[in-house]
Order: structure tokens, then C-alpha cells, then sequence
């Protein structure tokens, strides 16, 4: 049976998401070290529009998604709405909820509040699906899984400290709680900081390994 096969195209979003995260992290990071959070704000901002351009793409093809399949007549194929596209529309949903409280300078600690929530459904999913064989690639899928998930829960610190020390010292009430402009114990910083970019960069790899076999095999033989 002909249907539209958009796993690549997935992976493709997939992987600029993971990028523009890592590179908007780096840049600001490296702006509040250098105490200028003017450039900072500027560099967020700029990484907010991307990824909810990002999302808003994610989430139009996952509603779709959540539509077309299962695929009748494709064997395997009966899960794949539940087991793709449902993480996928609330990774669009996160996304573009982030670039919409960066632009209105609203506290993004909700979202990342969303985020642990979501990142756990992920791993729910993730883990389930590899039970079940739902893939040819089930490891694969699951590392990938396993990564994307812990990007979304460590994506609750990452968001605290937008809120307190990038966008709380100019914005009043972005802050959770009131605090100094830059952090008491900068070493925790660090850690909760390093283990977001790490995950994102583990996510970013594993797209991009899952998305090199996926195309390889797709573009050869389409399902």
C-alpha cells in the first residue's frame, strides 16, 4: 500500500532541534559568563524563534500523523501513531510554548515544569515500544528515546536559570522566587547546566545515528 513516508523528515527536525538547543545553550551560557546579558537575551530570543518555527512544524506533521496511521495493510505499522507521533506533538507543544514565553518575557519554568512530565511519558514510551519489537532498530530507538527524554527533564533547570539570572534581573516576576542577578552557588549551575547540554548533545547524536540508518534503508527501499 503507497503512503507518505516522513520517518527521514522526522529525524531531519529532530536533529536541528538538538543543534539550535546546543547552540543557543553555548551562546548564552557564554554571554552570562562574560556578564553581558544584553547579548545574552539577544541570543535566546534569536534560539526561542527557531525552535518554535521547529515546533510548529513538528506539531503539523504529528497531528497529521496522528491521523494517517496505522497504515492498513502495513504489518508492524498499527502502533506507530501511538508509539511516534504522540511524543512528537507534545515535543511540538513544549517547543513552541518556550518560544512563546521567551517572546512575551513570561517565566519558562512552566514549560520546563511540562518538560519533566513529558520527558517521563518518553521514557514510558521508549522502554514499552522496545519490549514489544515495535522497530527494526530497537535499541536504537530506545537510546534515542532514552535521550530525548532526559533532555525534557533536565530541560526544568535549564529553565530556572533563564528565569533567574538571563531574563529575571531586567524582567520583575520572571524569577520563581526572588534572588540575586547572578547565582549564590554557581558550582550547582554548572552541573544541572552540563548534564541539559550533555543530554542534548547525546539526543543530538543519536538522531543523527537512527536518522543516517533510516534514510539509508528508506531511500533504497521505502516501506
Amino acid at each position: 500500500m503507497t503512503f507518505v513516508d516522513d520517518l527521514t523528515l522526522i529525524l531531519d527536525l529532530l536533529i536541528l532541534v538538538t543543534v539550535t538547543v546546543f547552540y543557543t545553550g553555548v551562546l548564552v551560557w557564554f554571554e552570562m559568563r562574560r556578564k553581558d546579558p544584553v547579548r545574552a537575551n539577544t541570543h535566546l530570543h534569536e534560539g526561542a524563534i527557531l525552535l518554535g518555527m521547529l515546533g510548529g512544524v513538528i506539531g503539523i506533521i504529528s497531528i497529521w500523523g496522528e491521523l494517517a496511521w496505522p497504515i492498513t495493510g502495513f504489518p508492524g505499522a498499527q502502533s506507530y501513531d501511538l508509539f511516534f507521533y504522540d511524543v512528537l506533538i507534545l515535543l511540538g507543544l513544549l517547543l513552541i510554548a518556550f518560544a512563546i514565553t521567551v517572546r512575551q518575557r513570561l517565566p519558562t519554568h512552566f514549560v520546563g515544569m511540562l518538560g519533566v512530565i513529558i520527558g517521563l511519558g518518553v521514557f514510558f514510551y521508549g522502554v514499552r515500544a522496545y519490549q514489544l519489537g515495535l522497530t527494526k532498530d530497537p535499541l536504537e530507538t530506545l537510546l534515542m528515546y532514552l535521550a530525548f527524554g532526559g533532555v525534557a527533564i533536565l530541560s526544568y533547570p535549564a529553565t530556572l536559570f533563564v528565569d533567574w539570572f538571563v531574563v529575571g534581573p531586567t524582567v520583575p516576576g520572571a524569577d520563581p522566587l526572588p534572588s540575586n542577578p547572578t547565582p549564590d552557588y554557581p558550582w550547582i549551575w554548572k552541573i544541572l547546566l552540563g548534564l541539559f547540554m550533555a543530554a542534548v548533545l547525546l539526543a543530538g547524536v543519536a538522531a543523527v545515528l537512527y536518522g543516517i540508518n533510516a534514510a539509508w534503508a528508506h531511500l533504497a527501499s521505502p516501506p
